[in-house]
C-alpha cells in the first residue's frame, strides 16, 4: 500500500490518499474529491475544472507520469 497526498495529484488539500495500485489510488482520489465536491469545498472544485481543462494528451502525459513513479511513493 502506498501514500500521497490530495495535492500530489492535483487536488487542493493535504488529505492522505492511499493504495495498493495506481488504479485503486486514483479510485480513492475521486471517492475523496468527490465527497468534497459535494460538501460544495470551491478548491477541490476549481482543481477538477484544471484538470478537465488539460487536453486529453496532457492528462494522459499526467497519467502515465503518476503511473511510473507510483512504485517510489512512500509505504502507507
Amino acid at each position: 500500500m502506498k501514500k500521497t497526498t490530495c495535492n500530489n495529484l492535483r487536488g487542493a488539500c493535504d488529505a492522505e490518499i492511499t493504495g495498493s495500485t495506481p488504479e485503486e489510488m486514483g479510485t480513492n482520489s475521486k471517492k475523496h474529491v468527490m465527497e468534497m465536491i459535494q460538501s460544495g469545498d470551491q478548491a477541490h472544485i476549481d482543481a477538477v475544472e484544471s484538470m478537465k481543462n488539460l487536453t486529453p494528451e496532457d492528462q494522459k502525459a499526467w497519467y502515465d507520469d503518476f503511473v511510473k513513479g507510483f512504485d517510489d511513493l512512500p509505504d502507507a
